[in-house]
C-alpha cells in the first residue's frame, strides 16, 4: 500500500507518547498537526480497529486523541514556562482543559494547581454547576454527576468497590434510558389523534422503582 501522511505521522507520535509525561505536550502538538495534514477520513487510519490502518497504530483511541489535542490547544497549559507546575498526568490536563486560562495561571500562583495534583483535585478547582448562572439543567446535572464520580473515584482501593461502583453507575444508565423511551413514548401518544390509543400504553406506563445512585459507603 502506498504510504500515506497517516503512515508518516503515526510512529512520531508513539514515540512521544512513550516518553510518558515528558511527552504529552508533544503528542498533542503531533495530533493537531498530523489531522490538519491529513486528508479528510484519513486521520482515523492511525487508530487501531480502522479497516485500513497504517502498519503501525497508535498506542490509544481515537478519545484520548482528542482529549491530548484539547490540551495541546489550551494556552495557559501549552506555556512551556508553566510545564514544571502541571500535574503529570494527561488524563489530570485533561481536566484542567475545562478552566479558564486566567483560572488556570491563578491555580499555579495560588499553588492550588501542582505536579503532583490528582485527577479528583483538578476536578475539584471546577466552579459548583449551581454556581453558573444560565447553565441549563441537563448540563448542570452531567456536571455534577462527572464531579461527584471525580470526587469519590480516589476513595477506591481495591477492584471489588470499582466493580460495585460500575455497576452502580451502568444501572443508572440503564434507568436513564428507560427513562428517555418512555419520554419518547409519552411524546408519541401525546400526538396521536384523541382517541386511537396505543398497544403499548399500558406497558410503557407502568411504574418502576427508582435506582439508588449515591455513591456512599
Amino acid at each position: 500500500m502506498k504510504k500515506t501522511q497517516a503512515d508518516y505521522w503515526a510512529p512520531g507520535i508513539t514515540a512521544e507518547w512513550r516518553k510518558s509525561v515528558e511527552g504529552i505536550l508533544n503528542v498533542g502538538r503531533l495530533l493537531v498537526a498530523a489531522k490538519e495534514a491529513c486528508e479528510h477520513g484519513e486521520f482515523m487510519r492511525m487508530f487501531k480497529g480502522h479497516d485500513r490502518a497504517v502498519s503501525e497504530p497508535l498506542p490509544f483511541g481515537i478519545h484520548t486523541a482528542d482529549r491530548l489535542m484539547a490540551i495541546a490547544n489550551k494556552p495557559a497549559i501549552a506555556k512551556c514556562a508553566h510545564a514544571p507546575d502541571l500535574p503529570q498526568s494527561w488524563m489530570t490536563l485533561y481536566e484542567l482543559t475545562k478552566l479558564d486560562d486566567e483560572q488556570i495561571v491563578a491555580g499555579i500562583k495560588a499553588g492550588e494547581i501542582t505536579a503532583d495534583m490528582t485527577r479528583a483535585e483538578a476536578s475539584a478547582l471546577r466552579a459548583d454547576p449551581a454556581e453558573q448562572p444560565g447553565q441549563p439543567a441537563h448540563e448542570k446535572m452531567a456536571d455534577a454527576v462527572e464531579k461527584a464520580v471525580a470526587r469519590f473515584i480516589g476513595r477506591l482501593d481495591s477492584p471489588q468497590q470499582f466493580v460495585y461502583v460500575r455497576r452502580r453507575v451502568e444501572h443508572l444508565l440503564e434507568f436513564l434510558k428507560e427513562e428517555e423511551a418512555e419520554r419518547d413514548a409519552a411524546r408519541v401518544r401525546a400526538a396521536l389523534p384523541s382517541g386511537s390509543g396505543s398497544p403499548d400504553k399500558d406497558r410503557l406506563s407502568a411504574s418502576r422503582p427508582s435506582p439508588r445512585v449515591s455513591i456512599g459507603g
